[in-house]
């Protein structure tokens, strides 16, 4: 067993590659919606015109900022909260550190959090602004009313502060949740499988197994889902409305995993694998 540290991301690799699989899987997306369009609404050729590229370039270009910045972020922010560390034997993932992966997708999700509120925090007003004029103009003033209450609630401080802290709340101990999942169904065999190669001094990715890898993703899922299930449940939530919530979270994960897994495979020669540091 090899226990290695996660120091840096290779930013330029990361943003490329993460940004391919992503844009590469909103196709597929795109045209699943483009043909189910296609199929149900007459006459909708202009609409899957203008659906198709909204999809792909808007992925692509929010990928771009969102990849870039978590990677240079975890460089950052690694050195003062901790490495992730791997425990890697025969390109098996045979657990993952917890507290340091839960506290630094934490802090990063807060830091990304607050950049994209200060940004939409500027264009946010005018364009509800405008949609409010459109409707008093057009007599819709039962609809403004109810956009202008909606805009003053979400630009309450309280409300600011309460929905922010409540994310990066979920997103830390979910996290941490799923890492100890992760472990567990690693120490029995159902860990995530991955070919490794050295390269200048950085370790890169050639290649992860599918399968392994939309398991291991589907049955973490599941468990966290059976736990929101059960809040939801103590909450008043029908039982078989839970249960079906479950099954479709642990359907979307696997399919979205083996995807990920799938597209990586297939764009890694084309774009450049993954580099890391690995200690």
């Amino acid at each position: 067993m090899a226990i290695k540290e996660l120091k840096s991301i290779d930013l330029s690799s990361y943003t490329i590659i993460s940004t391919g699989v992503a844009t590469l899987i909103s196709i597929v997306i795109a045209i699943i919606i483009v043909g189910l369009f296609a199929v149900s609404v007459p006459n909708s050729f202009g609409v899957m015109i203008y659906i198709f590229p909204t999809i792909v370039f808007g992925t692509m270009i929010s990928n771009i900022f969102v990849n870039f910045s978590t990677g240079y972020l975890y460089n950052v922010l690694s050195k003062r909260l901790g490495f992730i560390k791997f425990d890697i034997e025969e390109d098996s993932i045979k657990s993952i550190s917890a507290k340091e992966t839960g506290l630094l997708v934490g802090f990063i999700t807060l830091i990304m959090i607050l950049v994209m509120y200060l940004a939409t925090s500027l264009i946010l007003p005018l364009i509800l602004s405008s949609f409010m004029t459109l409707l008093m103009y057009s007599a819709q003033t039962g609809i403004a009313t109810v956009m202008y209450q909606t805009m003053m609630l979400i630009s309450n401080p309280m409300t600011i502060a309460v929905g922010i802290l409540g994310s990066v709340i979920i997103v830390s101990v979910f996290t941490l949740l799923g890492v100890y999942i992760y472990n567990i169904l690693a120490s029995s065999n159902r860990e995530i499988l991955v070919k490794l190669s050295e390269k200048n001094n950085l370790t890169q990715l050639d290649s992860i197994t599918p399968l392994n890898f939309a398991i291991a993703i589907g049955a973490i899922s599941l468990i966290l889902n059976i736990i929101i299930a059960a809040i939801l449940v103590i909450s008043s939530v029908p039982i078989f409305n839970a249960l079906v919530d479950v099954l479709i979270g642990f359907v979307c994960a696997f399919i979205a995993a083996m995807l990920i897994a799938l597209s990586y495979n297939f764009l890694a020669p084309k774009l450049g694998k993954l580099k890391v540091e690995l200690e």
